[in-house]
């Protein structure tokens, strides 16, 4: 069971001028199957790293774990800031949040 509604109910997400909504649902249903969702909202990467440097194990698990990882470090990064925001946000406020 997915926490997060089908594809089709999240708010449009452009990245380079397509629309990147499949990529995060992805992330967010690896995330689930993984239950990593407190690991977002309880840890940070360290100052100056973000995601794409952090070095840290559940990143890892995460992009190995993807169904569709044709992600750049950039999209990668970009997802995973997405991610961390559901978890402390919950996903309808953020979904609820202008791009």
């Amino acid at each position: 069971m997915s926490s997060t509604p089908p594809v089709d109910q999240w708010k449009s997400v452009k990245v380079y001028g397509f629309d990147f909504r499949s990529r995060l649902k992805d992330m967010a249903d690896t995330i689930d199957r993984l239950q990593l969702w407190n690991w977002f909202k309880n840890e940070s990467p360290p100052q100056g790293k973000g995601y794409m440097y952090w070095g840290h194990e559940n990143v890892q698990k995460i992009s190995d774990n993807l169904e569709n990882n044709d992600h750049s470090g950039a999209t990668f990064g970009f997802a995973m800031r997405c991610m961390q925001s559901i978890a402390k946000l919950g996903f309808n406020n953020w979904n609820c949040e202008p791009e």
